[in-house]
């Protein structure tokens, strides 16, 4: 089996925050990621790419639907989607509204290589629902 492409979130749980704009990016400073803030157009795509590492969308404002390995995943303001280094994706907003996010690259989530290991969702052998957490 292979690993999974992505892995949706809601950001409060990742990192332990309140769903304000300012603790989210304290909370991703604190744990050394490069920040981003993105405002995207209405009816504006991000093409098709991929990074050499994974990269954390968190939503804001608004709604974005993702392509990730042509698996469309909608994500909404308070939820992230993390998307495995390698992964081919594109995005684009819904709803004919623009979106703000932040893109985080780096850094070390918490539960992050406990034991060696992958945080929960990214182990080969785990299932492949890539549901939001609860």
């Amino acid at each position: 089996m292979s690993k999974p492409a992505y892995r949706v979130e809601y950001v409060a749980e990742a990192f332990s925050c309140e769903p304000e704009q300012d603790e989210i990016v304290s909370a991703l400073a604190e744990r050394d990621f490069r920040i981003f803030e993105v405002e995207q157009p209405r009816g504006a795509m991000v093409p098709y790419h991929t990074h050499d590492e994974e990269e954390r969308l968190i939503v804001l404002e608004g709604r974005m639907q993702f392509n990730v390995e042509e698996e469309l995943v909608l994500i909404e303001g308070g939820e992230m989607i993390t998307i495995r280094e390698g992964a081919i994706h594109a995005a684009a907003p819904v709803d004919d509204k623009p979106a703000k996010m932040l893109i985080a690259f780096g850094g070390e989530p918490e539960g992050w290589g406990k034991d060696g290991g992958e945080p929960e969702g990214w182990a080969e052998d785990e299932d492949e629902d890539f549901g939001r957490a609860t």
